[in-house]
C-alpha cells in the first residue's frame, strides 16, 4: 500500500550521507554502511535520529546460502515519512528468500516504508546465494521525510494510513486486510471515516463499497479496522481506500492484489561446476501451489544465450528456433510430483564470460512467473608439458640438445609457472636457454617462474648436455603452479665408444 498523497507543507526531505543530512534544496547523496556495524546516530536539526544496522545472521561463505539483515530504527522524537531504503549490489546475488519483498531493478533493491514512528524500527531480512565476494558486502542507503512543526500551525489533522494484507491470494480463500489510521497532527482528528471500494475479484457480505466510522482519533494515537474478504475471481485488481475527517483533507490510497487458482515459484540452482572444463549443471525448479488436484497444465521455457553450449537436459526439452543465436528450450505439460517439477541442464562455455539465464513458467488461471540466474565462467586452465622428441640416442662424448615445450591449452592466462630440470648422475648440462633466467643447483636446473603464459600459447626450454658414461638415463622436468606440479621425462640412450 503506497501513500498517494503527502503533506508538502509539513515535511522536510532528509537523505543520510556520511553522517550528515541534506534538506530538499541540497544535492542528495547516499551513505554506505559497512556490514556487521551500526551507524553512528544520525541527527538532524529537525530532531530526527536514524540508525541503520547491518549484520549476517549466519556465517557468510561464498557458494553457500547466507542470511543477511538490515535494521532501520527511528531514534528521534519526530515521525519519519515516506522512507526509501535501497541496497545496490556490485554483482547480482542469487535470491533465495527476501522479506519484505523489495522492488528489484537490475542490481538495485528498493523498499518503500510509509512511516516510522519515534522509538520504532523495521527489519529487512534476505537469504541469498553468494556467487562471489561482492555479494557479501551490502551497504544500504536510506532517504526519508521528517515531520516538522510550523510556527503558524494550521488546524489540520496529520492522518497516516497503513494497510497490511496479501499481495497474492488463491481463489476461494480469504484475503484479510488491516487498515490502520494514525493521527500525527497536533489536534484530534474528528469523525474519521474509511471508504473501501472492493474490486470485482474480492467479495464482502456488505457489497463492493465498505464504509466504517473510526470516530475521533486523538493526536499521536491510532485506530484500525479488520476487513475480511473472499477471493472469487482470477486476475490482478486494485482496491481504492479513502480516509477523511471532518477537520482535515481527504486522502486516497490504492493497493494491488492478484487472485489466481495457483502460484508458481520458479528458481534456478547451481548443482555443480567443473572450472577446469568450463562446464556446469543447473537445476530449474518450479514449486506449485494450485487449487487443482488433477492434471496441471504447466509450461516452462528458458532462453540459453549465445556462448553457452547445451550438453544435455533431463527431462528432455524441445528446442525452438529464435531470431538470434540464443536457444529456446520448452517443456510443455511436464510431469509434476508432489507439487514440484525440476529439470537439469548441463552447459558448457566456449570462453570465459557472463551469461544470463532467463526462465518463465505459466499455468492456467495463474500469473506467469520468471526467474533469472547469472552464470559466470572464469575460464579454463589446461597446462601441458612434453619433450620433443622424448627419446634421444647418442654416443658417449657427444653433445646433444633436449627441448621441453610448456603449453597452455586453456582459455585463460596462467601466471607464475615454474619449470625445473632434474639430471641424473652421468649427465652434465653444458648450456641452457629459456624464457626466464635459470641457475644450476647441484643436479637441478631451476628456471625463474614464468610471469604469464597466455591462453593457447607455448614456451620452449632447451638444454645442451653431455653423457659421462654409457647407459640409459632419464632427464625429468617438473612444472606447474604453486604446489600443483606435474612431471614428464626424456630418455637419453648413450652407446659406448667402438
Amino acid at each position: 500500500m503506497n501513500n498517494s498523497m503527502s503533506n508538502k507543507n509539513c515535511f522536510a526531505f532528509i537523505l543520510i550521507f556520511a553522517g550528515a543530512y541534506f534538506s530538499l534544496a541540497q544535492v542528495p547523496g547516499t551513505l554506505p554502511i559497512d556490514s556487521d556495524k551500526e551507524t553512528p546516530t544520525l541527527k538532524s536539526d529537525e530532531g530526527s535520529q536514524v540508525s541503520v544496522i547491518t549484520r549476517f545472521v549466519d556465517n557468510p561463505e561464498i557458494g553457500k546460502p547466507c542470511t543477511m539483515e538490515i535494521t532501520l530504527k527511528n531514534l528521534g522524537t519526530l515521525p519519519l515519512e515516506e522512507l526509501i531504503l535501497s541496497q545496490e549490489w556490485k554483482t547480482k546475488p542469487e535470491i533465495l528468500e527476501v522479506s519484505p519483498k523489495p522492488l528489484i531493478q537490475e542490481n538495485k533493491w528498493t523498499w518503500e516504508i510509509p512511516e516510522l514512528q519515534p522509538g520504532t524500527g523495521k527489519i529487512f531480512q534476505f537469504k541469498i546465494l553468494a556467487i562471489e565476494k561482492d555479494n557479501l558486502n551490502f551497504k544500504p542507503a536510506v532517504a526519508y521525510k521528517v515531520a516538522t512543526l510550523k510556527k503558524n500551525t494550521e488546524k489540520k489533522d496529520g492522518l497516516l494510513v497503513q494497510v497490511q494484507g496479501p499481495q497474492w491470494v488463491r481463489r476461494g480463500q480469504r484475503a484479510v486486510f488491516e487498515i490502520v489510521v494514525a493521527n500525527l497532527g497536533l489536534i484530534p482528528a474528528e469523525n474519521v471515516t474509511i471508504r473501501d471500494k472492493l474490486p470485482q475479484g474480492l467479495r464482502h457480505p456488505e457489497g463492493e463499497l465498505i464504509e466504517a466510522t473510526l470516530g475521533d482519533i486523538p493526536a499521536g494515537q491510532t485506530k484500525s479496522i479488520r476487513l475480511e474478504t473472499l477471493a472469487v475471481e482470477n486476475g490482478k485488481f486494485s482496491q481504492n481506500i479513502q480516509v477523511a475527517s471532518n477537520n482535515g483533507e481527504k486522502k486516497l490510497y490504492q493497493s494491488d492484489i492478484s487472485v489466481s487458482d495457483g502460484q508458481i515459484n520458479l528458481q534456478w540452482k547451481k548443482s555443480w561446476e567443473d572450472t577446469a572444463k568450463g562446464e556446469l549443471e543447473m537445476i530449474l525448479e518450479a514449486k506449485i501451489d494450485s487449487i487443482k488436484t488433477g492434471n496441471i497444465q504447466l509450461a516452462v521455457q528458458t532462453l540459453i544465450p549465445e556462448g553457452l553450449e547445451i550438453i544435455g537436459s533431463n527431462p528432455q526439452a524441445r528446442y525452438e528456433s529464435t531470431s538470434s543465436a540464443n536457444k529456446l528450450l520448452v517443456w510443455n505439460s511436464p510431469q509434476i510430483t508432489g507439487g514440484k517439477w525440476s529439470a537439469k541442464l548441463r552447459l558448457k562455455a566456449a570462453k570465459p564470460g557472463d551469461w544470463q539465464l532467463n526462465a518463465k513458467a505459466s499455468m492456467e488461471n495463474s500469473a506467469d512467473t520468471s526467474s533469472m540466474f547469472l552464470v559466470r565462467i572464469e575460464g579454463t586452465s589446461e597446462i601441458q608439458g612434453g619433450f620433443a622428441p622424448n627419446t634421444i640416442k647418442t654416443n658417449l662424448g657427444s653433445e646433444n640438445e633436449i627441448r621441453f615445450v610448456l603449453k597452455n591449452n586453456g582459455s585463460i592466462d596462467l601466471k607464475n609457472n615454474s619449470v625445473r630440470f632434474l639430471f641424473p648422475d652421468g649427465i652434465v648440462p653444458l648450456a641452457w636457454n629459456g624464457p626466464t633466467i635459470a641457475g644450476l643447483d647441484g643436479q637441478n636446473l631451476n628456471f625463474d617462474d614464468l610471469p604469464v603464459l597466455a591462453s593457447r600459447a607455448d614456451k620452449i626450454y632447451s638444454v645442451n648436455l653431455k653423457g659421462l658414461s654409457p647407459g640409459e638415463f632419464r632427464v625429468v622436468v617438473e612444472y606447474g603452479v604453486g604446489n600443483i606440479k606435474r612431471s614428464t621425462a626424456c630418455s637419453i640412450l648413450i652407446a659406448p665408444l667402438p
